[in-house]
């Protein structure tokens, strides 16, 4: 049984989100159609990351599994033929039966993309997040600074209800920086809780435009109430960049 690792490369705006749903169009089930179409067998495709509805990905992972002998170049060539435009794969390699792209990643990098400038760009919609008043880059840098290293993240995320999930994770690295209208904001952490990055960057643009006061991140931590940060980012400023296997840079 040969067990195959895509990376994969796409537009999240016409898409549900990652995952497989009862109604609506998917990534997963888009390349999980593509892939039966070129295998003539079903095909349990598993990704590394459920991005939600809105989200881009530049480096997602998923893997599958068959005993059909076709070489690598040939499926990637295939999938790439049957598949829209916004969604390719830009790589396929054979790695161990037992590799899982969730369980054995050991960190994430995202990047958030928001547009500052008092009118909106053509060129930009449905790719970042567009926000008209002046951002103070300074402040927001030092609002995110409160959320690197480990801390309960139950403010800052949505927790499942039926699920006894840990709030706890850790944040490595956030690097902002402003290239003209465009403000980046890349953050590097072992995991992420369901609209972490989403809420983390809302509360920071909170903070930039006066709404709140960056010293009053850690008062929203220790709450430990998700009523605290109220409201979320948009989808179509993230992005998740890359997942790191072989070697994270952290650890």
């Amino acid at each position: 049984m040969r067990n195959i690792k895509l990376t994969i490369e796409y537009d999240g705006t016409n898409y549900m989100g990652w995952q497989i749903q009862k109604h609506g169009k998917t990534i997963q089930g888009t390349i999980k159609e593509a892939l039966e179409k070129i295998l003539h067998h079903d095909v349990n495709l598993k990704g590394a990351s459920r991005t939600d509805a809105g989200v881009h990905a530049l480096g997602q992972v998923a893997t599958f599994k068959t005993v059909k002998e076709i070489p690598l170049f040939k499926i990637q060539r295939a999938l790439n033929g049957l598949l829209p435009p916004d969604i390719k794969v830009i790589s396929a390699e054979e790695v161990p039966e037992n590799f899982d792209p969730r369980k054995d990643a050991k960190g994430k990098t995202y990047l958030y993309r928001i547009f500052n400038r008092p009118v909106a760009s053509p060129f930009e919609y449905k790719r970042s997040w567009f926000i008209p008043q002046k951002l103070d880059v300074r402040i927001l840098k030092n609002s995110l600074s409160f959320f690197k290293g480990t801390h309960d993240f139950t403010t800052f995320s949505k927790l499942p209800k039926d699920e006894d999930k840990n709030p706890v994770r850790t944040i490595d690295e956030i690097v902002v920086s402003r290239n003209e209208h465009t403000i980046e904001i890349r953050i590097t952490g072992r995991s992420f809780l369901r609209h972490m990055i989403r809420v983390i960057v809302a509360t920071a643009v909170e903070a930039a435009t006066g709404k709140l006061a960056p010293d009053e991140i850690p008062d929203m931590f220790r709450a430990k109430n998700r009523q605290v940060a109220p409201f979320l980012a948009p989808p179509e400023g993230l992005y998740l960049i890359k997942i790191y296997y072989e070697s994270y840079p952290f650890l």
